[in-house]
C-alpha cells in the first residue's frame, strides 16, 4: 500500500495546562516540537506513548542519562506521578506531556525529529465493534513514520497476541517500515513484570523505518 507521510504544521488549538515542573504542555503552543525544543540540547529523542504511570519512561531515563525522553499520558492522576518521580530523582532528561498521544503525533511532533518511540500494553479493546478505538491504526503509524529518523524504531508490546497480530498487519502494510529483530534490551514496565509473574505471554514487535 502506497503511502506518503503528511509534514507537520503548526495547529492552533486550546491545550491542557498542568503547573508541575517537569511538565511541557506549554511548549506546543508555538507549534511542533523536538528534543532541542523540549529538553534545550540536542539527544536521542524517545517517546513513551501512553505512559501509565511511568514505570517504563523512569527506567530509561535513569539507564540513559544522554537520551531526552519524553512520557506522553492523558489521564493526569499518572501525569502527576511521573512528574513527582521525575524530580524525586532529579531526571532532568525526562519530562511529561498531559495529551493523547495520537494527536501529539498528528499534530505536535516535528518530522525526523524521533530516534525511539515505545507503546507499551496500549488497551486491547477485544471486541470487535471496539476495534476502531484502538489508538494504533494506520493514521498513527503514518505519524509515527513521519516523526522517526530514518533509522528510528517503534516498539510495540502487548498482552494481546490479537492486538499484536492486528498491529503486525498494520506496519506490513505501511510502505515505511519493516521488522527488525531485537537487537538490546529494554527495562521492564509494571504491566510487563506483573504479566510475566502471572506466567501471562507478552507478544513484542519492533518496527525500522526504512531509509528514503
Amino acid at each position: 500500500m502506497e503511502d506518503k507521510l503528511r509534514v507537520s504544521q503548526p495547529k492552533a488549538a486550546v491545550l491542557p495546562r498542568v503547573p508541575e515542573e517537569g511538565l511541557v504542555n506549554s511548549c506546543l503552543e508555538g507549534g511542533p516540537v523536538d528534543s532541542r525544543v523540549l529538553f534545550g540540547r540536542e539527544g536521542p529523542f524517545v517517546l513513551d506513548l501512553g505512559a501509565g504511570e511511568g514505570s517504563f519512561a523512569l527506567a530509561y531515563a535513569l539507564e540513559n542519562p544522554w537520551s531526552c525522553v519524553l512520557a506522553v499520558e492523558k489521564k493526569i492522576s499518572r501525569v502527576r506521578k511521573i512528574a513527582r518521580k521525575a524530580q524525586q530523582f532529579d531526571l532532568k532528561n525526562l519530562k511529561v506531556l498531559h495529551f493523547s498521544w495520537d494527536e501529539f503525533l498528528k499534530d505536535y511532533c516535528k518530522d525526523s525529529a524521533v530516534e525511539e518511540i515505545h507503546v507499551l500494553f496500549p488497551d486491547p479493546w477485544p471486541k470487535r465493534r471496539h476495534h476502531r478505538r484502538r489508538t494504533l491504526n494506520m493514521e498513527s503509524i503514518q505519524s509515527m513514520a513521519r516523526v522517526l529518523k530514518p533509522g528510528g524504531t517503534c516498539r510495540f508490546l502487548t498482552d494481546s497476541r490479537d492486538y499484536f497480530l492486528w498491529a503486525e498487519k498494520l506496519f506490513s502494510l505501511s510502505a515505511h517500515f519493516e521488522l527488525k529483530a531485537p537487537s538490546r534490551s529494554y527495562p521492564e514496565s509494571l504491566f510487563e513484570k506483573r504479566f510475566k509473574k502471572m506466567g501471562i505471554p507478552c507478544y513484542q514487535s519492533i518496527w525500522e523505518k526504512k531509509n528514503p
